[in-house]
């Protein structure tokens, strides 16, 4: 009889988005096999914290048990080559690792995945105007141009040109069950296109804004790649072009974790009366919901009430630093 081990006992309509937000989070267990009855699934996992677990809540029900898995057939990983689990993304067919011990990391990876063609290292920090990082080349073809796919969608992205991560897969997500048909949507921080052809596939009427012209250019071909045609992509300040729709946005995207409090007066305007804003920090572990202030004194500012609807932590960030979201009405009289 196999060994009972940590499992989730998860509804079944609740299923997927919970094993999805498991596997973002680095808890979901793959040398078990998922099992089922009629009307649950059981989800091998990881030791999960309270923070992970009460972010798994909001997704859907579950509870912990020890349940008998059937293990998955043996596949050589690469913890199983380096005695450690290595700490990665992968976008596309390329592999982003950290800079300790990369040689040896990217080994492990392309000799344990057919789909990795390329491993890179970042040599920066987010950083600059255009919040972009620099890499160094480790392993397979030298080059950061991949094509990632997403929620149905492909995304050309260029790594070292526009920002861009596969860890708010789960968040785009959720924000697209929140739009309807016909809802426009400003997009301040669009990058690649992420949110805005997400939410566009979905009927909405999408401004997409990015001041980083490599990330404009990529959004225009993904518009295209994608058959995507109800979207204005500008390039530009976000704070001088959200002026131009003043009480025009049902939702307004701010996913700029490191500096969108400075353009909460802009998106505010742009939303219509009960408009809803979706904005985005980096927030330490002991306090993480403090922009709640920032929000409150903006809206303030300019006479206008902000109603928190929503708050949660996205993903880990660094060590004790989450990004976190925050969803607020905008109550205009």
């Amino acid at each position: 009889m196999a060994e009972e081990t940590l499992g989730l006992k998860v509804d079944r309509k609740d299923g997927e988005r919970i094993r999805k937000a498991l596997v973002e989070a680095g808890a979901f267990d793959r040398s078990r096999k998922i099992c089922a009855d009629a009307s649950h699934i059981f989800l091998p996992v990881m030791e999960i914290d309270e923070i992970l677990a009460a972010k798994l809540g909001r997704i859907g029900h579950f509870e912990r048990a020890l349940i008998s898995f059937r293990e998955e057939e043996k596949i050589i990983s690469p913890e199983d080559l380096l005695g450690f689990r290595p700490s990665f993304e992968v976008v596309g067919d390329i592999a982003m690792i950290e800079d300790r011990d990369a040689e040896r990391v990217a080994a492990a990876l392309m000799s344990t995945s057919k789909s990795i063609k390329t491993v890179i290292a970042p040599v920066s920090d987010v950083e600059g105007e255009y919040r972009t990082r620099r890499f160094r080349h480790v392993a397979g073809e030298d080059r950061t141009v991949t094509l990632h796919r997403e929620n149905g969608l492909r995304y050309r992205v260029d790594l070292e040109g526009a920002y861009f991560t596969p860890r708010l897969g789960t968040e785009r997500q959720r924000i697209a069950c929140l739009v309807s048909s016909g809802d426009v949507v400003l997009d301040m921080f669009a990058g690649v296109g992420p949110f805005s052809l997400l939410l566009a596939k979905k009927g909405a009427e999408v401004i997409a804004i990015d001041k980083n012209p490599v990330a404009v250019k990529y959004l225009r071909e993904n518009a295209l790649l994608n058959r995507i045609n109800n979207i204005e992509i500008l390039e530009g300040d976000a704070a001088e072009i959200a002026r131009r729709y003043e009480t025009r946005a049902d939702h307004v995207i701010m996913n700029l974790p490191h500096s969108a409090s400075a353009f909460l007066i802009p998106a505010m305007r742009a939303a219509k009366p009960r408009g809803i804003v979706h904005y985005y920090c980096i927030a330490p572990e002991e306090d993480l919901y403090r922009d709640e202030a920032l929000i409150r004194r903006a809206a303030d500012e300019i006479g206008l009430k902000a109603e928190v609807l929503y708050k949660d932590t996205v993903r880990s960030y660094a060590p004790h630093r989450y990004n976190v979201v925050i969803d607020f009405r905008v109550e205009k009289t």
